[in-house]
């Protein structure tokens, strides 16, 4: 590399089963400098970026960056070495918060101190024009909202090289001219740009250089100044595009009315009104967040509290989703990935789902069916595909856009509301895209668009709907359907202009407990287990006795550690189904030492927590070496562990003695010292979790691996310790389960597997990974076990106890439920 060089890729190839994404690639970006990458979907941009990042290993090439030239980048080498990107679908880990993803996005040399950390945050959105609350999760904010963020974090690196996929993408005019300063103010420091886009205005206007791939090799690179618009596309596509937008519909000035909403209403919007005519395209555009989106699902049945809906002159239900489906309305999301399909299954899946009563009417797969069905609706779409049995995921933007048309047209619609048709796809498919969407219309379809793109509205619409503030401000009919007149009546209408604050609304701060996202959970358990023991003492007194309260308290921490155990694999996105084996294994490992003096039994501890370490880390290596899914690994540990301690103790033995019971069995101030340090490590573990980069990684690891790996975490890293960190709690279980019972059995903890897993579930943990507090773990543990001590003197049987587990359960599960249900009613806030 030399000085004029901040990037260098050079040679690079990466080659995926059938696929030669990239072939012998070189791109060198100058310092100062924007180098755009341009190329249709599938072109192999994306990957080439991923390869500068660290999050792609190539199979060939070099990477030279930072005055070193590397066979391969890591995420995190990456960053310290100064490139940061922004990726097409935003890099944060949904069950991180805001503060936690950004840390996690920093090169440690520019990362602040924790306690520091939301002063600092906050300080930087403010400087940048950001309202974002740091406390909010990734998992609340929009799309729009989590790459203001991203965007925002790139920024705070101070980074040498930035690289930007499809930034603009989710983003509307004033947001993208908010990003194009930020740019020029980089551009002014020295810093080099790459720029991935479609969107060749764009390039023309922000770029210096070029490089066009296609099919994953260069076809084209030099100075943007050098090439027209129509030069630029016809490098992407390999062919003239004589056409962007097909011609409009001729209508008849005095044609009636198709489609006509009237004065609806709904959280974020007001009365709107508009109409369409045969064989329109209707547009709906504003500044981001004036209540168009929201217009546009209620219009799918998401929303609509009041007002009227008709088509063909006759009023139609859009209550419900359902209610907008039977009157022959189909909404598209925008939200391809998270919304619209069924990622992981195949084409011919998504394309049947909705319509599974033609693809099979007596309710039996009729595979040919589908297959007829599925050959019919994407026909003329050109969806690249080696095949309808290919996960839709793994197709690009622009045909897994192409497929979710074909399914809709396949349900032979109504209306079909289509939201940013064209996100995410190259030059070539939004042609094709708009030639679908006109041929819909001209078939007698409603169709209704909305678009941040103000070109593609005026090229597609006939009719174009303005919101502001909720309200339909203006609608532009033939002619008057301009980008100038669209963007000037957005602006002018919420008296906004390019200077004023950007906002990414994620609620009103919230004032949090101190223990963070589980503090609440844990106060409503520990009111409950309050509750119980008010109710049992009220019918037997000996409840509080200050033995049976000592027992209870004592057996409490024998579940606290186990679901402390269960939520560090949970967390990362697993079940670990051998903690109860270990358990046993570590009471039979120090059976052996109980008859010795304190020496032998101090040796007994420290080898009875090495065989849960040894487990832990058999069950981390089957799960990163092998890939075995933690269930199966785990259920395999499980059973050989057994055997061990069965072959060990065939039968129960190996009692302790007085004194050695009496010394574990110490108690202070009327609390059990194994429970003082159940609580400690519940609280060091909440720390860990809560406070610590170790911690951001286990929950990014399990929320999503992909994306937590972008963020520069080792995803096996994560889970490796996961499970080294639950065996060797189990492990401490069984040691403190021993000085209870006084003796060693190998079957005594099996079912303490099921009870880690009731614990963690009460406790609020996602059983999907990447959330869950040790406090609220602790919280449940003694929940469970003053259940379990009350029905004794309740005169209740043991059947009871699984009862009102299976009831705390219940409503455990039912708080984020009832949480989530209220936050939708509260609905979006106009700005």
């Amino acid at each position: 590399m030399t000085m004029d060089t901040a990037l260098s890729l050079t040679g690079i190839t990466k080659i995926y089963p059938g696929v030669r994404a990239l072939d012998d690639v070189s791109v060198t970006v100058a310092p100062g400098k924007v180098h755009a990458i341009l190329g249709e979907n599938g072109a192999g941009k994306s990957t080439l970026v991923g390869i500068a990042a660290g999050s792609v290993v190539p199979d060939a090439g070099t990477i030279g960056l930072a005055g070193d030239e590397l066979p391969r980048m890591f995420p995190r080498d990456a960053r310290e070495r100064g490139l940061a990107i922004v990726y097409q679908t935003p890099a944060l880990a949904p069950a991180l918060s805001v503060l936690d993803a950004v840390l996690l996005l920093l090169p440690e040399s520019k990362r602040p101190a924790r306690k520091n950390a939301a002063a600092w945050l906050s300080s930087h959105f403010t400087t940048l024009g950001l309202r974002v609350d740091p406390g909010a999760l990734v998992s609340n904010l929009s799309l729009r909202d989590a790459h203001l963020v991203e965007i925002a974090a790139a920024l705070a690196s101070d980074p040498s090289v930035l690289v930007l996929d499809e930034p603009t993408e989710a983003l509307g005019p004033e947001e993208t001219r908010w990003l194009f300063d930020r740019i020029a103010d980089l551009l002014a420091s020295g810093t080099a740009i790459v720029y991935i886009t479609h969107r060749i205005p764009e390039v023309i206007e922000i770029a210096t250089d070029l490089t066009v791939l296609r099919d994953g090799r260069v076809v084209g690179r030099g100075l943007v100044a050098d090439y027209t618009e129509e030069q630029i596309v016809e490098l992407i596509v390999g062919r003239s595009l004589e056409t962007t937008f097909p011609d409009k519909a001729v209508v008849e000035p005095d044609a009636d009315d198709v489609y006509a909403v009237t004065r609806i209403t709904g959280q974020g919007f007001t009365e709107v009104s508009f109409a369409a005519r045969p064989g329109e395209v209707i547009g709906l555009a504003g500044v981001e967040g004036n209540g168009q989106r929201e217009v546009l699902r209620a219009l799918g049945g998401h929303g609509l509290t009041d007002g009227s809906v008709a088509l063909g002159g006759h009023q139609i239900s859009v209550r419900s989703p359902r209610a907008a489906k039977r009157a022959g309305v189909v909404y598209l999301p925008g939200d391809r990935i998270g919304e619209a399909m069924f990622g992981k299954m195949t084409i011919r899946e998504n394309v049947v789902a909705p319509n599974l009563t033609d693809a099979m009417p007596f309710g039996i797969v009729n595979r040919p069916k589908e297959y007829e069905l599925t050959r019919k609706a994407i026909g003329g779409l050109a969806v690249k595909t080696p095949s309808l049995e290919t996960p839709i995921v793994s197709l690009s933007g622009g045909s897994q856009q192409k497929v979710l048309l074909a399914r809709a047209r396949l349900g032979n619609p109504r209306v079909l509301l289509v939201e940013d048709p064209t996100q995410g796809v190259d030059a070539g498919a939004r042609v094709e895209i708009y030639s679908f969407l006109r041929a819909m219309a001209a078939s007698g379809v409603v169709v209704v668009v909305l678009s941040t793109d103000a070109v593609e509205l005026e090229g597609l619409c006939d009719r174009v709907v303005v919101f502001s503030r909720g309200r339909v401000q203006t609608v532009l009919n033939g002619d008057d359907v301009t980008e100038r007149a669209i963007t000037g009546a957005a602006v002018l209408s919420t008296d906004t202009s390019e200077s004023t604050t950007i906002t990414a609304d994620s609620g009103q701060r919230r004032r949090r407990l101190p223990l963070g996202p589980g503090g609440t959970q844990a106060t409503i358990l520990l009111a409950l287990a309050l509750t119980l023991s008010i109710a049992t003492t009220l019918a037997s007194s000996a409840f509080l006795s200050p033995l049976n309260l000592s027992q209870l308290l004592a057996a409490s921490s024998v579940i606290i550690l186990v679901g402390l155990a269960q939520l560090l694999v949970v967390m990362t996105g697993g079940i670990d189904l051998s903690i109860g084996s270990v358990v046993a294994l570590s009471t039979v490992v120090i059976s052996f030492f109980g008859q010795g003096g304190p020496g032998l039994f101090a040796l007994g501890v420290v080898l009875a927590i090495v065989a849960g370490l040894v487990v832990g880390i058999i069950n981390g290596l089957l799960v990163t070496r092998l890939s075995l899914p933690p269930v199966i690994a785990t259920l395999v540990t499980s059973i050989a562990v057994v055997g061990v301690a069965q072959v060990m103790r065939p039968a129960p033995g190996g009692s302790a003695t007085g004194d050695i019971m009496a010394a574990v069995g110490l108690v202070v101030a009327g609390v059990p010292v194994v429970l003082m340090i159940a609580v400690i490590i519940a609280v060091a573990l909440w720390y860990v979790i809560e406070r610590t980069t170790l911690g951001r990684g286990l929950r990014a690891a399990g929320s999503d691996p992909i994306k937590a790996n972008r963020m520069g975490v080792n995803v096996d890293r994560m889970r490796f310790l996961a499970s080294v960190g639950a065996g060797t709690l189990a492990a401490i279980a069984g040691l403190i389960l021993y000085t209870r019972t006084g003796i060693g059995d190998a079957n005594t903890g099996q079912a303490l597997t099921l009870t880690s897993v009731t614990a963690i579930v009460i406790a609020g943990a996602s059983i999907f990974g990447g959330s869950g507090s040790a406090i609220a773990v602790a919280a449940a543990g003694l929940l469970l076990q003053t259940i379990t001590s009350a029905l004794s003197f309740l005169s209740l049987g043991l059947s009871w106890q699984y009862w009102l587990q299976g009831i705390f359960v219940i409503l455990a599960a039912l708080i984020p439920i009832v949480a989530a249900w209220r936050k939708g009613r509260a609905g979006p806030r106009l700005r």
